[in-house]
């Protein structure tokens, strides 16, 4: 991906003339463009959000809600996610989380999916559950709390369920799919419409206090090296009969946002053709090789 971004010499110059000189927790020095003074620019030049960003850091001046992206994330890779689309299916206990890291690191553009309303079993898990939100849509809460966290991400909510015949128009133009679903038969949905897409899907699984995670590339063999042929494999999985806890939930979350994060700046999946296995009430982790 191309990571260069024109930039006016107007805005340029007001870019410049915000940034503030910063030191970094390890005094490293920096320039940085505060969200106010982000808020500000966007109003005066009717730039959006998401092009003064960028414009920022192709200047190496780091809007300050990345600045503790850096050093793991250099301007590059920044302007590499804001670049990037990822489509999230399911805004449940783990599509949620996911949700709200990627908008908080920065993935430009986010399609949530999910036909689903919230309702009171939701809120022991599902981070954009709340009392206030019982009965609505969780897509369109998604789009709510995306724009409240970071308004430089793009979002397109879709309340509806992928299928198989409205799946392809859904991904879309979407680089990456996340598959944040609550049975197998619509995983094997979503690996299917990724392989015709030609797009990897990052995806993952919970049930009590486990959880399991895994990155299918369309030219692998994929979920039947998981749960067998999909015409024979069970519907649902672990969650249907041992419940889900919050903290399996916003673990697994956590494993499939390091993925998409890594799979848009470019960097090698750790997940690829392999099954990371976690037991949050062991604390143990192991990582299976998935090989036919």
């Amino acid at each position: 991906m191309n990571t260069k971004t024109i930039v006016s010499d107007e805005l340029r110059c007001k870019i410049e003339a915000a940034a503030e000189d910063r030191l970094r927790p390890d005094q490293t020095p920096y320039q940085a463009l505060l969200f106010a003074q982000e808020r500000d620019l966007a109003m005066q030049t009717g730039h959006s959000h998401r092009e003064i960003q960028l414009a920022a850091l192709a200047m190496e001046i780091v809007p300050e809600r990345y600045a503790r992206n850096q050093k793991i994330l250099s301007c590059d890779d920044q302007i590499r996610l804001l670049n990037s689309h990822a489509v999230v299916i399911g805004q449940g206990g783990l599509g949620g989380t996911v949700t709200e890291i990627l908008a908080r690191i920065g993935i430009g553009r986010l399609t949530l999916v999910d036909g689903d309303y919230f309702e009171d079993s939701n809120l022991n898990r599902q981070l954009l559950s709340s009392t206030d939100v019982l009965g609505q849509m969780k897509a369109e809460v998604g789009e709510k709390r995306v724009k409240s966290i970071n308004p430089a991400v793009e979002t397109r909510c879709i309340t509806q369920f992928l299928t198989a015949e409205n799946g392809e128009a859904i991904i879309g133009d979407g680089e990456i799919a996340v598959d944040c679903l609550d049975t197998i038969s619509a995983r094997f949905v979503l690996e299917d419409i990724c392989r015709k897409k030609h797009i990897p899907m990052v995806s993952a699984a919970i049930g009590g206090a486990s959880g399991q995670a895994t990155v299918i590339f369309p030219e692998d063999p994929g979920l039947k090296l998981v749960y067998g042929d999909p015409d024979t494999a069970p519907k649902k999985g672990g969650e249907a009969t041992l419940g889900t806890l919050p903290y399996a939930a916003i673990a697994m979350a956590a494993y499939e946002c390091a993925e998409v994060v890594g799979l848009a700046v470019r960097r090698p999946s750790q997940l690829r053709k392999k099954l990371l296995l976690a037991d949050f009430h062991y604390h143990s982790t192991e990582t299976l090789i998935l090989a036919e």
